[in-house]
């Protein structure tokens, strides 16, 4: 009991310490009551009556301007004089109770301590529990950022610091707004944008009352609002206890009455003009999507013109301006990119230029009008004249006349001035701060500038020396937002927002620049004067400085120069006789050497200290006193002296131009010699061998003169014979004598002419690298043995012996070009006997294994002839050499043949060597590696006839040369042969007789003028192409033995190449070889012959000669028909099928050729009934077989008909 008595003696002891955890306050509020008259019902007013007073809680946690304590206890802000104007409308009295903290205010209304509270948002009333009524000030998020610090919103907020206070945002708002963001709360708006001005964090996040009246208050030169988002659907309002929803009630028809006029003036009152300017401009659909496709805007502003728009130190944009385009950015959602420009000139030719879109700080004037479009006026404000101060200065402008005005560059009003006052000297600067720096030092007598503009730079400028002297009588300055008159959209845009701003809240933010703007950096002009004082000074000391500087560098530099030509000099000389590459020197009267260069040293072998000082006695040169001579002479007649001269240095001989020349004093005596010599040893061993190479070549050109002469006797002596044998044989024949013996003469001549025309080609082969080897299997032992014997015949007509050895194995196969092989083992042998008179000549054959398939075939030639000296052997094995002596086989052959067996000898992988005395003889010995071949398998063979020739097919040829002789040469020929042929002299005759006929062989010249063989060829193988006629065989027809000729005839599309002369054999041979024509069949016995030949002699009369040219003319026709049926069977023309039938048909008739009727008369039904293609085309494949029969046998009648006597 006694514990208990003194447990209820403390509780009362704390009843007052209780009671002093409020504090009772008085209501200060400074809107006037309205007495709205509430319609309530009579519960709610006895309810109020009975009431009599209500009890709102507070906290010092104050958030101005919602609710602010001052040290009176007096209650205050935009919460105190709404419910100032509740009290009024409910009859009620209402008395403040204040709490330490925001959470003892919620927890005395829960309890019911208290009636409501104020600035509550909806997150905090759901929070507590509480009920909540309407709004009374929009909750308008916002953002806060520093003077140029602003971070773009894009991202928002990622990884930025943002600050918020938790007494009017919760954290869980804040991080469903900015999720990105790093959040830090603070217990107080003030701390939190006390974090933001000094760096602690980058943003905050509050609302817009608070934050405007904290930025106006507090933080303008640190902080700006960014961003005001748009009003939230609950904004503060009061809470009540959920336990009276009465209260609830009565308190929400109160706010009701109050009007609009009241909530403007309270904002107002409060600092929330500017906010309220910054609400969402009521814009139209298109101006919506015009901001959506444009959003950066581009404005281009003055640089330095404070207090609207100017940088401080840390680049920072700032000003009215400033201000003005954050607001805009907020109504409008653009962004504006800002371009600057040092002066109002630059930036009218910037819009020009269309580098940016609008301009700001412009007043209108006509000249502007032309390109800009101007919004309503954002600051307006007179013109002051600014003077020195003194009694002289003017007062208005009638008092500037002659004197100089100062005005910005680009003004407005300058265009007006010079109407108005044509007397002023308008001067322009680039800046109002320039302008009155100018103006205190006195480069002009006034200036003019705006009001706003005189407050903010004169207390920058000394106030004893300029001052205001009037406002002057010129329109009022506007400033406007200059847009280019192609942006219709952003004018209306900008234009609207601009006027959405109210008058109030325009002047409010001028008249804050006014009284309290940021200081501008200083510009280098405004110490324009001390620099110009400071600069004189240095430039003076300066000179000085350099004058004196001059003065001394002059007498060093002479010095210098006086020096350095010194040196240069020395050096010039040591560059003159040492840098020359031929030895100099230099020798007083004395003959002493003075100075020498390093090429005088190296020529001489020795070192400048052991030659300098001797004289020419002690020279170690044999030519010394010739030396000497030379010195006198100079020195007599003071005359130069250059000679070619021979001397001996170090034991080596050379040839020398030496030079020497006296050199004077100034008084001209002769002090000693300057001598030098140039090394001409290589140009005079130059000299000799070019005498001896021209030596060379003269002897060249007389072998060259004697191998033509000899060429034009071993030439001519055949050709004498033919000539003379041919021309005997002629006279004989005239007398009826056939002079078989000339003839004979005549045609071995001319096969000796055509072996030395060989030996010559084979030389240009050479010497062109055309000469090449085809190696085949040969036997050395029947190789060599051919030969032999050919020459057999030879030594014994001349009684010698002609003897052949062999040893080793001889009898191998070898691979071997034998033709080539026999070439050169003939040519040696024919000189042996040529060049041996009596005794023999011995061919001994070795072979010698090297391997299992090589073999080393030695072949000697060794005869007892006349024999050949050293010297002349060192020139038998060049071209056209030959062993000179009065022998008569010393002036026969052309020198060739044993320069040809050299070549193919070492072609062959050999070499051929010649041994000889002068009397002894003469012995060659060739030495050739050859590989050795498997001898072949002996199969026995049945015995057979001996092989025929081919057998001769009747081929019908066309003989096309200009050439009257040779054409009739190849043709008599070709008769001889028993070969049916015709004949062209030109290719343009040839192609033509080609067409009309059908040719087995072509054989043409190459070379005719008109067309030549090859342009022959291609036509006719383009016709027979074109025609598809079958493929004729042609050869070219040419003397021409060059080793290219003939590639170039296989090339142009012949079938080979006949080289002129040809003779019989040869030709039937290369005829008889061509490939068998589409074979004929055997011919039938007369019995069954296709035709009736009596027909012929029916119509003839039994003329041979007529027979003869009728079998030609069917023969020539049967052809060119055939030739027709060929081309028709690649068409499908049955009119042109059937017209050639009849054709065919009528001339077969006149042989009675039965068959090729029948062929006919059935193709010509096929045709005119209209057969398939099929069938007429195998008609016509019957028809061409019976006109190749026809042609054979025509072909064989021909032949065996005896000739007519014309000429073919």
């Amino acid at each position: 009991m006694p514990r208990f008595l003194l447990l209820a003696l403390m509780w009362l002891a704390c009843l007052p310490a209780l009671g002093d955890a409020t504090t009772p306050l008085q209501l200060l509020d400074y809107e006037s009551p309205h007495h709205p008259d509430l319609r309530l019902n009579a519960d709610d007013r006895q309810w109020l009556r009975d009431k009599r007073e209500l009890v709102l809680g507070t906290s010092r946690e104050q958030l101005a301007p919602l609710e602010m304590l001052n040290e009176s206890n007096e209650y205050e802000g935009i919460t105190a004089d709404y419910l100032g104007l509740l009290a009024d409308a409910l009859g009620v009295k209402v008395s403040l109770r204040a709490y330490e903290t925001r959470e003892q205010v919620f927890h005395a209304l829960a309890n019911g301590e208290i009636d409501f509270m104020g600035r509550v948002t909806a997150s905090a009333a759901q929070q507590h529990h509480l009920l909540q009524s309407q709004s009374y000030l929009v909750n308008r998020p916002t953002l806060v950022a520093r003077l140029g610090d602003a971070p773009s919103l894009k991202n928002g907020l990622q990884d930025r610091r943002l600050a918020i206070s938790l007494d009017t945002i919760t954290l869980p708002v804040a991080q469903a707004m900015y999720p990105k963001a790093r959040i830090d709360s603070y217990s107080t708006a003030d701390a939190a944008m006390a974090a933001v001005a000094f760096g602690d964090a980058d943003v905050l996040l509050s609302d817009a009352v608070t934050a405007q009246f904290l930025i106006s208050r507090n933080y303008s030169d640190y902080l700006r609002i960014i961003y005001s988002g748009p009003a939230s659907v609950s904004g503060f309002a009061f809470a009540i206890n959920p336990g009276n929803p009465r209260l609830q009630r009565l308190i929400d028809t109160a706010l009701q009455s109050i009007n609009k006029e009241q909530d403007v003036s309270i904002r107002n009152r409060w600092g929330d003009r500017l906010l309220l300017s910054m609400e969402k401009t009521n814009l139209t659909a298109d101006e919506q999507r015009w901001i959506e496709k444009n959003p950066v805007v581009h404005i281009g502003i003055h640089r330095y013109l404070p207090p609207m728009s100017y940088f401080d130190a840390d680049g920072n944009y700032l000003g009215i301006t400033a201000d003005l385009l954050a607001m805009l950015e907020a109504k409008t959602g653009l962004t504006f990119e800002i371009h600057t420009r040092p002066s109002f000139t630059e930036l009218n030719e910037a819009v020009r230029e269309g580098l940016v879109q609008m301009v700001a700080d412009r007043a209108r004037n006509p000249e502007r009008e032309a390109y800009l479009q101007f919004t309503r006026p954002y600051l307006v404000g007179p013109y002051m004249l600014i003077t020195r101060d003194g009694p002289d200065a003017p007062k208005s402008l009638e008092d500037m006349a002659g004197k100089t005005l100062l005005i910005g560059s680009g003004h407005a009003l300058v265009p007006l001035l010079r109407q108005r006052y044509p007397q002023i000297r308008i001067k322009e600067a680039q800046t109002n701060f320039e302008a009155l720096t100018l103006l205190r030092e006195r480069q002009a007598d006034a200036a003019v500038q705006a009001e706003i503009a005189v407050s903010f730079n004169l207390p920058r400028i000394r106030e004893d020396r300029l001052k205001v002297r009037s406002a002057l009588n010129l329109p009022l300055l506007n400033e406007t937002f200059g847009i280019r008159r192609d942006q219709v959209e952003l004018f209306s845009i900008i234009d609207k927002s601009l006027r959405s701003i109210s008058p109030d809240a325009l002047t409010e933010l001028n008249n804050r620049w006014r009284s309290k703007a940021a200081v501008a950096p200083p510009s280098w002009r405004d110490y324009r004067t001390t620099l110009y004082l400071a600069g004189v000074g240095s430039a003076l000391l300066l000179l000085i400085a350099l004058a004196w500087g001059y003065a001394m560098r002059r007498q060093v530099s002479q010095r210098e120069r006086a020096e350095q030509a010194l040196n240069d000099q020395l050096r010039f000389m040591d560059a003159l006789i040492n840098g020359t590459p031929n030895p100099i020197y230099v020798r007083d009267l004395n003959r002493r050497l003075v100075i020498c260069n390093d090429s005088y040293l190296k020529a001489m072998g020795a070192d400048r200290h052991s030659v300098l000082g001797t004289s020419l006695d002690q020279l170690a040169v044999p030519e010394a006193p010739l030396f000497a001579e030379d010195f006198k002479t100079i020195l007599a007649g003071g005359q130069p002296l250059l000679i070619d001269r021979e001397v001996h240095i170090r034991g080596q001989r050379l040839n020398i131009y030496h030079w020497m020349l006296p050199y004077r004093n100034a008084q001209g005596d002769i002090q000693g010699i300057i001598g030098g010599w140039l090394d001409i040893s290589e140009r005079q061993q130059l000299l000799e061998e070019l005498t001896q190479a021209k030596n060379d070549a003269d002897k060249a050109n007389r072998a060259k003169t004697t191998f033509l002469a000899t060429m034009s006797h071993e030439i001519r002596t055949p050709m004498s014979a033919v000539i003379g044998m041919l021309e005997l044989a002629l006279k004989r024949a005239d007398q009826g004598q056939f002079d078989r013996p000339s003839i004979e003469v005549a045609y071995g001549s001319a096969l000796g002419l055509l072996d030395l025309i060989g030996d010559i080609l084979d030389i240009a082969r050479i010497e062109s690298g055309r000469l090449s080897l085809s190696p085949e299997r040969a036997n050395l032992q029947e190789l060599v043995g051919s030969v032999i014997r050919m020459f057999d015949g030879l030594a014994r007509q001349k009684g010698l012996r002609l003897e052949l050895e062999l040893a080793g194995d001889t009898h191998s196969d070898v691979l071997v070009d034998p033709l080539r092989f026999k070439q050169v083992l003939s040519n040696l042998i024919s000189n042996a006997i040529k060049f041996t008179e009596q005794g023999g000549i011995q061919v001994r054959l070795e072979a010698q294994a090297e391997g299992p398939q090589r073999l080393l075939v030695q072949l000697s030639i060794k005869d007892s002839g006349i024999g050949i000296n050293a010297e002349d052997q060192q020139r038998l094995f060049q071209p056209f050499s030959q062993v000179p002596g009065q022998h008569q086989h010393a002036r026969s052959g052309t020198g060739l043949g044993l320069a040809i067996c050299r070549t193919l000898c070492e072609m062959m992988g050999g070499q051929l060597e010649l041994h000889s005395q002068p009397g002894h003889g003469t012995t060659l010995r060739v030495q050739l590696p050859l590989s050795r071949l498997d001898p072949l398998p002996l199969v026995p063979r049945p015995a057979q006839a001996p092989s025929e020739p081919p057998a001769k097919q009747a081929l019908h040829i066309l003989v096309v040369d200009d050439s009257q002789a040779n054409r009739q040469l190849l043709c008599e020929q070709l008769r001889f042969l028993d070969y049916s042929l015709d004949q062209a002299q030109n290719g343009v005759e040839g192609f033509e007789r080609w067409q009309q006929q059908a040719f087995d062989v072509v054989i043409s010249d190459c070379n005719m003028p008109l067309m030549s063989g090859y342009d022959l060829t291609r036509k006719i193988r383009q016709a027979e192409r074109d025609q598809g006629r079958p493929a004729t065989t042609i050869f070219g027809f040419t003397a021409n033995v060059h080793p290219d000729e003939e590639q170039r005839c296989l090339d142009a599309g012949m079938n080979g190449c006949i080289f002129k002369p040809i003779a019989l054999p040869d030709l039937d041979r290369c005829l008889r070889q061509l490939a068998p024509l589409p074979p004929r069949p055997a011919q039938a016995p007369p019995t069954t012959i296709r035709y009736d030949i009596q027909q012929l002699d029916h119509l003839t009369g039994g003329d041979p000669a007529a027979i003869q040219r009728m079998l030609q003319g069917l023969l020539h026709s049967n052809r060119l028909d055939l030739a027709q049926v060929r081309q028709l069977q690649s068409g499908n023309n049955p009119k042109g099928i059937a017209e050639l039938a009849h054709r065919v048909r009528g001339a077969a008739r006149i042989i009675k050729a039965q068959a090729l009727i029948e062929h006919c008369e059935s193709l010509e039904l096929a045709c005119s009934q209209g057969s398939a293609i099929a069938q007429v085309q195998a008609a016509l494949a019957r028809l061409e077989q019976a006109m190749v029969e026809l042609d054979q046998d025509l072909l064989a009648l021909s032949t065996r008909q005896p000739s007519p006597n014309t000429q073919q």
